[in-house]
């Protein structure tokens, strides 16, 4: 048997480029943050997950092209607990995948390299080769390809905020308009403060280019992301709805709490 604890990430870039085979080019910096989904595996001869309550479920999908890819006569039982928020933009699902993945890479002692479990978790997903080394990098081409940074990032307190809804991250896509204007600059400086701790340059650089899509789809979304944006600086993460706020002071915590009504989701974490 085997236990993980699959955590999530946010985005602090993410520049959404033109199409290309069906997919918009990105560049997108991820970081991995303190909440987690809890995954136990156990060896089994079919491959499925225990109670099972979400339809085509990632990890079962994760764990037949693994057991496929090292022609394991094999299966395996996942049991999942599950603690991050769904359709939130903090991909619950492919950090499951990924760590479903890294696993069962231990449970049938296969000993594979980072680029074979990176190879197999690109055929799952686009934010699932980042789960696998799970440290802050730029990932690029459609997101599967990993460029972790070379330096150790600084562990920032981060305020998550994401309402009741879901968004469909295929229909925040189909909603963006390219806007052709480079972002490298905001990436080199998000780096920059990353490597040198430096907060305001890390605040004064986070970006989302699917920001406006999000906020169009979302009338609620929208609603609550002005009325936050009054008292406090509110960055969204991925193709949301979740939004959070870095190093929130005790007096905006305070007035967080009177702000969000009992039905949002809202908690504190930290980046790893």
């Amino acid at each position: 048997m085997v236990e993980l604890y699959a955590n999530a990430k946010i985005n602090l870039a993410l520049e959404v480029m033109e199409e290309k085979d069906g997919y918009h080019q990105v560049n997108n910096i991820m970081i991995p943050i303190s909440i987690y989904d809890k995954l136990t595996l156990e060896f089994d001869n079919d491959i499925y997950v225990a109670d099972d309550k979400i339809e085509n479920n990632i990890c079962v999908k994760a764990a037949k092209e693994f057991i496929s890819y090292f022609n394991i006569n094999g299966g395996v039982k996942i049991t999942l607990e599950k603690n991050i928020p769904m359709a939130a933009g903090l991909a619950g699902g492919s950090t499951d995948a990924a760590f479903v993945i890294k696993g069962l890479n231990e449970l049938y002692n296969v000993n594979a390299s980072i680029d074979e479990l990176e190879k197999i978790a690109a055929l799952i997903g686009s934010d699932v080769p980042f789960f696998i080394r799970n440290k802050a990098a730029l990932c690029t081409n459609r997101g599967e390809i990993i460029h972790p940074f070379d330096f150790d990032t600084p562990k920032i307190k981060v305020y998550l905020i994401k309402p009741q809804i879901g968004l469909s991250t295929k229909a925040v896509y189909q909603n963006y308009i390219y806007d052709n204007i480079s972002k490298l600059d905001k990436i080199n400086n998000i780096k920059k403060a990353l490597a040198n701790n430096d907060l305001k340059l890390l605040k004064d650089n986070i970006f989302n280019d699917l920001n406006k899509s999000s906020l169009s789809i979302s009338k609620e979304l929208n609603n609550l992301y002005e009325s936050l944006s009054k008292n406090h600086k509110v960055f969204i993460s991925g193709s949301g709805p979740t939004m959070y706020i870095l190093e929130p002071t005790d007096e905006e915590l305070k007035l967080l709490e009177k702000e969000l009504s009992n039905d949002i989701y809202h908690c504190l974490c930290y980046t790893i």
